[in-house]
Order: C-alpha cells, then sequence, then structure tokens
C-alpha cells in the first residue's frame, strides 16, 4: 500500500521539489507514494499544472491554510507523512512592524498541532539554526532563523516524529537585486555585503530540500527521527560566485559588495520596513560565523550525516546554473 504524505505550500520551490523527488516517473519510489498536495487554492494555475503533471492516481490537491488549524486537521487525516516549510514573509503583504514576523509562529504552530492531532507518524520539517543561540544574544532578531527553530523545537516536544532540515542559502537568492544586480555595459555584478573573502554554503532549494526530504521519508522514523540534516554545498567564497558564474557563461561578472545599509533598504523596499533589521542582522551574522562549522556556522562539519545515513548531496553553483538556467539578473 503506497504511503500517503501530505506536502504544505504544494506549489512552492521547496513543496514542489519534494512532489518530484516522490513521483516523477524517474523516480525509484514512485510507486511506493502518493501525495496529497495543500495548497491556499486548488484552482490557481500552479496547483491544476501540479495535477496534469502527475494525475489523480498519484497526487490528490487538497485545499489547506497554515492560518486555518481545522483545514490543516482535515488534511492530514489519516496521511501517513507531512512535509512543511513555513514561509517569513506574508503572501501579497509586505511586513511592515517586526511583531508581524511572528505570523510564522502561528502558522507553524497550527502544522505541528494538526499533525498531532491526526497522528501524524512522521513529519519533516524544512526548518533553520538559531542564531539568537549561534551568536550568544549578538544577533536576537533574525526571525526568519529563530521562529523556524522555534517551531522545530516546539515540534519535538508533540510529535511522534520529527525530522529537520536546515538549508543553506539559496542560489535562487542571486535573482534579487540585494546580492547581484546587471550593470548597464552588461557584466553581472554581485554584490551581497561581504567581503570577497568570506565562505558560505549554499543550496538549490527548489531541488535538493526536496530530494532530502524523500530520502528522509525512504529510511523512515527509525533512522531519522529526531534528527536535523542540513542541506549544504561545501562552502565557496562569495568572489567565487562571480568567477563561477563568468566561467560557465561566458558573461562577464564581478564581486562588489554594497554597504550594509543598501543591503537592508533594498530588502525592505521589496519585503517592508519590518524585515529590514532581520535581513541586517542575518548577513552580519555570515560575515563573522566560523568558517570551519557548517550551515551557517552552527554545526560541526562531522555532525553532518546526510550522505552516510541518506545517500544525498547538495548542488555546486556549477550545478545550480546547469539546472535553473540562470544568466543573469534581468
Amino acid at each position: 500500500m503506497p504511503k500517503t504524505i501530505a506536502v504544505l505550500n504544494a506549489t512552492g520551490n521547496q513543496g514542489s521539489g519534494l512532489i518530484r523527488a516522490l513521483i516523477a516517473p524517474n523516480s525509484p519510489h514512485r510507486n511506493d507514494y502518493k501525495v496529497r498536495a495543500l495548497t491556499r487554492n486548488t484552482t490557481s494555475p500552479a496547483a491544476q499544472e501540479l495535477q496534469s503533471t502527475y494525475g489523480p492516481s498519484q497526487l490528490e490537491l487538497v485545499q489547506a491554510d497554515v492560518y486555518d488549524v481545522e483545514s490543516l486537521r482535515k488534511a492530514f487525516e489519516d496521511a501517513d507523512g507531512v512535509f512543511a516549510a513555513t514561509n517569513n514573509r506574508i503572501p501579497g503583504k509586505k511586513i511592515e512592524t517586526e511583531d508581524e514576523m511572528r505570523h510564522e509562529l502561528v502558522a507553524g504552530w497550527n502544522i505541528v498541532d494538526a499533525a498531532r492531532d491526526c497522528d501524524v507518524s512522521h513529519t519533516v520539517l524544512s526548518s533553520l539554526p538559531n542564531i539568537n543561540k549561534a551568536s550568544n544574544g549578538r544577533f536576537s532578531k533574525v526571525f526568519h532563523f529563530d521562529h523556524k527553530y522555534m517551531i522545530e523545537d516546539y515540534a519535538k516536544k508533540q510529535l511522534k516524529a520529527i525530522t529537520a532540515l536546515w538549508p543553506a542559502l539559496y542560489y535562487s537568492n542571486v535573482a534579487w537585486p540585494q546580492y547581484c544586480r546587471t550593470l548597464e555595459d552588461g557584466t553581472v555584478r554581485f554584490c551581497a555585503p561581504t567581503s570577497g573573502d568570506v565562505q558560505a554554503d549554499w543550496v538549490d532549494a527548489a531541488y535538493d530540500i526536496g530530494v532530502y526530504a524523500a530520502a528522509i521519508f525512504n529510511k523512515g522514523p527509525t533512522t531519522t527521527a529526531n534528527k536535523t540534516y542540513p542541506v549544504v554545498s561545501p562552502k565557496i567564497h562569495f568572489s567565487d560566485l562571480a568567477r563561477i558564474f563568468e566561467s560557465k557563461t561566458g558573461k562577464k561578472a564581478i564581486f562588489d559588495p554594497i554597504s550594509l545599509d543598501e543591503w537592508g533598504s533594498t530588502v525592505a523596499a521589496a519585503s517592508g520596513k519590518g524585515y529590514e533589521e532581520d535581513i541586517r542582522q542575518m548577513m552580519e551574522w555570515v560575515r563573522v560565523a566560523p568558517e570551519e562549522k557548517v550551515c551557517y556556522g552552527t554545526m560541526e562539519s562531522g555532525e553532518d550525516r546526510s550522505w552516510k545515513e541518506l545517500g544525498v548531496r547538495a548542488s555546486t553553483f556549477e550545478e545550480w546554473l546547469d539546472r535553473s538556467g540562470w544568466r543573469g539578473p534581468e
């Protein structure tokens, strides 16, 4: 009997990546699963595309809203597993105050409560490390990290079996102007506000997280319960982004960082003033995080059991460029 996996935000990058990893035609385990694809709007073009891609025999569209716990209970009923990735942004709305960032906690607690009430046997959360703790309180407002960690901590106390994924910086972030811009002469300027010598780990969020989550469901809670797996590529310097991009695409590229003030104001203009200090402190931590550790400097490299236990690894920047076809900001 195939297992039913309820996938929240099924039309998003992480949700759709897991669906592909579980039931795409080339998936070795496609006959082992059925997907319950949860979305706020089952009639949206993205939802309908999912349905047409995988067919009703393997994918069922179900309406659910993370701010409506009763809809989640209905969606999780009789599911064998749940995958959840909470969103720090509010769809269609800017975040004007820091207090509004707490909406993610509400969504996460609702997901956990519904999974507990439905006796779900295995929940996989896309989470992040606690930067307040890692920095010894120096950076206490990286809410889009710390709130996910708080949800993870709550889940460990409430659920039968929970496995967490901690993804690195997203390669797809380079599509945002705070990370990368195209100059008038066509040069691609990678511009995150840090020294080019600073190292970080990265991930293809639309691909790697789904691959890791699928491997976790395949291994089951006996192997993976109450464990955290970092989804991280080998570290590269920020300046390497320009070097690798130019080598792969033939387009001229440079690394030339903007100021931290411009970084914060650029993000605030797109996402809201309430997000500005959060994203500033995140980058301040990236600049000083211990380079000998992985996943934002929060985990010893020996603690990464992803390859040994799951047989998976995260994509390199070269692989992401090939897969995505990205050739610089429009």
